[in-house]
């Protein structure tokens, strides 16, 4: 059994392991960055230390995930028999997630903005379904798979390819336009 931290973004519902999670903080003053090709959006201060806060929103909706094909390619456990069925009646509105990741940068923390926090929950590998083939693997790298909370389908995200060097700072797919 892992543990996933979840959390809302657009509407859409997201979880990571908890292994990658460093704190939750609620909302807080964002130094914006000049423009430029990067999906970092600013800076904050996070106990005396500044820390990158990116936003994966036009990343995430670049891979174009079909929610109907795979809400009917995955399979939805049985919610009675499933601890993580529970519904996430009580998210707190949003804020930022710190990660400490090893994303070929030389930051050691990142920060990702979140519209809501959601709960911490209990999944067993066999809930987690595969990422489907049919999506490109441009589009597949930034998932580790999907999983149902309830009714609500969660994207479980692949934090190391999501942070990565590539997607942060590219200025192509990955990036941010200025």
């Amino acid at each position: 059994m892992r543990q996933y931290l979840t959390f809302e973004l657009d509407g859409r519902r997201y979880g990571v392991l908890v292994e990658h999670v460093n704190s939750v903080l609620d909302p807080q003053m964002i130094t914006p960055l000049p423009h430029g090709s990067t999906i970092v959006t600013g800076l904050t201060n996070v106990r005396g230390n500044v820390v990158p806060v990116f936003d994966p929103r036009e990343t995430l909706q670049r891979t174009k995930v079909d929610d109907i094909r795979i809400a009917k390619n995955v399979n939805k456990p049985d919610s009675e028999h499933n601890p993580a069925s529970r519904e996430e009646e009580n998210d707190e509105e949003g804020g930022i997630v710190i990660f400490e990741v090893e994303n070929g940068t030389l930051l050691p923390f990142i920060g990702l903005q979140a519209d809501k926090i959601g709960k911490v929950i209990n999944l067993e590998d066999s809930e987690i379904s595969s990422v489907p083939d049919f999506l490109p693997e441009n589009a597949s790298k930034f998932f580790e798979g999907f999983c149902f909370v309830g009714d609500t389908r969660h994207s479980i995200i692949s934090l190391k390819e999501l942070a990565s060097k590539e997607s942060l700072f590219s200025g192509g797919e990955g990036g941010r336009r200025a």
